[in-house]
C-alpha cells in the first residue's frame, strides 16, 4: 500500500499529544473509509508552522492597531490573545518615552512633533521608535506537561518572529508565563536579571510601567474606555478607587477635576506607585488626593459604620478586584465569585445620592444575579443595574472576553 515518504500516518488510539486532520478522500490513500488516521509533524516542521501562524497575524493586526493607537494617543496596547487556540500567548505593545520628557505637556509636544516626522515620512523616525518599543508575552500555562527543550524551542520561535514583525530586537520581547494565581502570587516581586521600566502616554495621561519585575505592568489596558468614563465624569465629584493598584483610574479622575480622590489598597507597594503616577501627571495635593492601606473588606465596613459625612460619602465608586486574595497583611480571604454580592452592597451604601457604582470582574466563573443585591440602599435610594461590558470593552480588546462590567446608579 502507498504512502507518501513526506507524512506520517498512525492510527488514532496509538497517537498522543500530536496535530491531527481527518482525511476527506480515505480511499484516494487506499485506507479503509471506516478508519481515521492522524497526521503528525515532525516537531521542528509544527515550531517553524506555529511561528508563521503567529507572525501572519501579528502582523495583521499590527498594521491596523498602530494606527489606531497613534490617532488615539496610546502608547501600550493588546496585540494577540490567544487569537489562535494552538499558539496560547498574549502579546502587549510598549512604547516608552524617551527619558528626557518628564510630564504631560513635554509628552503631548515630544508626540505631536514625533507625528509630524511619521507623516513626513523621515527616514529615520521608524527607527527611533523601535528602539523605545517593547513587546510583553505571555504564554498561558497548558493545560497538560511538555518537554522543556521543546518549549523552550517553541518559545525562542515565537519570539523570533515576533521581533521580526515589529523591527524589534529580541531582547525588547519579555517572555513570561501566566499560571493559574492564586492569593497574592500575581503581585509579588520576579526574580529578574534587570529592571526594565519606563513611562507611557494613555490618552493624554502618563504612567509608569515596570515589564520586568512583576507579573503585570501596572496598567491594564482593557479598563481604558472606563478610565475615560471616569474622567468625563468626575468633575466637581468624589471618588473612591477600591483595589485601586497602580492608581490608574484615580489618575483619570483627578485629570476630570475630580473633587477629591482617595485609593484604597492593602500593599505599600502599589499605593506608592499609585502616588507616584498621580504626581507624574501634575496632582500632587495632599488634602485633594488621599491614599489609604487597608484591606477594602474593612475600609467599607469601617465606613459604613460611620456617620455619613462629605469625607466617607462619594460620588463614585470603582469597584475592581482580583478573583482571589489571602493576603498575609489581613484576616480576610477574598473570593469573589463568593463575595461580589457583599462588596457590592457595601459599596452602593458609602454612594451620595444619585451616585454611581462601576463594578467589574475578569472571572468567569462569577454569576452575577442582581436579585442578589437590595433593591435600595440604607437611605432608601433605589438602585439601577445595568451591563456596561460592551461599552467599555477598547479597540485592543473586540472579540474578547477578557473582563465584564455593571454600572449601578442611585435615584434618590
Amino acid at each position: 500500500m502507498y504512502r507518501p515518504s513526506s507524512l506520517r500516518f498512525i492510527p488514532r488510539k496509538t497517537i498522543t499529544r500530536t496535530t491531527s486532520y481527518r482525511l476527506s478522500h480515505p480511499r484516494a490513500l487506499g485506507f479503509s473509509p471506516q478508519m481515521r488516521y492522524h497526521y503528525r509533524m515532525p516537531d521542528t516542521d509544527k515550531i517553524s508552522y506555529q511561528a508563521q501562524l503567529f507572525s501572519n497575524r501579528l502582523a495583521k493586526k499590527y498594521r491596523l492597531l498602530r494606527k489606531w493607537a497613534r490617532k488615539n494617543r496610546v502608547s501600550c496596547y493588546r496585540l494577540y490573545d490567544r487569537d489562535i487556540p494552538e499558539l496560547p500567548l498574549a502579546a502587549d505593545v510598549y512604547e516608552f518615552l524617551p527619558d528626557g520628557v518628564a510630564d504631560k505637556i513635554e509628552a503631548a509636544k515630544f508626540l505631536r512633533e514625533e507625528d509630524q516626522r511619521v507623516s513626513a515620512n523621515d527616514p529615520t523616525v521608524a527607527q527611533e521608535i523601535a528602539r523605545r518599543r517593547y513587546l510583553h508575552l505571555f504564554m498561558y500555562e497548558r493545560p497538560f506537561e511538555t518537554d522543556e527543550a521543546e518549549e523552550q524551542a517553541w518559545m525562542d520561535a515565537m519570539v523570533h518572529a515576533a521581533a521580526e514583525v515589529l523591527s524589534i530586537e529580541e531582547s525588547h520581547v519579555i517572555v513570561k508565563t501566566r499560571k493559574r494565581q492564586k492569593g497574592e502570587n500575581q503581585y509579588e516581586k520576579l526574580e529578574s536579571a534587570r529592571t526594565l521600566e519606563g513611562l507611557v502616554q494613555e490618552c493624554g495621561q502618563l504612567f509608569k510601567v515596570n515589564l520586568s519585575d512583576y507579573l503585570d505592568t501596572g496598567l491594564f489596558f482593557d479598563h481604558r474606555p472606563l478610565r475615560s468614563i471616569v474622567r468625563e465624569t468626575a468633575s466637581g465629584k468624589s471618588v473612591l478607587n477600591l483595589f485601586c493598584y497602580t492608581g490608574s483610574f484615580s489618575v483619570y479622575a483627578a485629570e476630570g477635576k475630580a473633587r477629591r480622590v482617595e485609593s484604597v489598597d492593602l500593599s505599600n507597594t502599589y499605593l506608592g506607585w499609585a502616588r507616584e503616577n498621580l504626581a507624574q501627571n501634575g496632582f500632587s495635593d495632599a488634602k485633594k488626593y488621599v491614599f489609604t492601606k487597608s484591606d477594602v473588606t474593612a475600609f467599607l465596613q469601617k465606613k459604613r459604620a460611620e456617620k455619613p459625612t462629605d469625607a466617607n460619602r462619594y460620588d463614585i465608586i470603582i469597584l475592581d478586584p482580583p478573583t482571589f486574595s489571602n493576603s498575609k497583611s489581613t484576616a480576610n480571604t477574598l473570593d469573589i465569585n463568593r463575595d461580589w454580592s457583599r462588596l457590592v452592597t457595601d459599596s452602593l451604601n458609602l454612594l451620595s445620592p444619585n451616585g454611581t457604582l462601576y463594578f467589574s470582574t475578569n472571572s468567569k466563573r462569577l454569576k452575577f444575579d442582581a436579585s442578589l443585591i437590595p433593591e435600595e440602599t440604607e437611605n432608601g435610594a433605589k438602585i439601577t443595574v445595568s451591563d456596561m461590558t460592551a461599552q467599555s470593552l477598547p479597540e485592543d480588546y473586540k472579540g474578547t472576553k477578557s473582563r465584564r462590567c455593571w454600572k449601578l446608579t442611585l435615584n434618590a
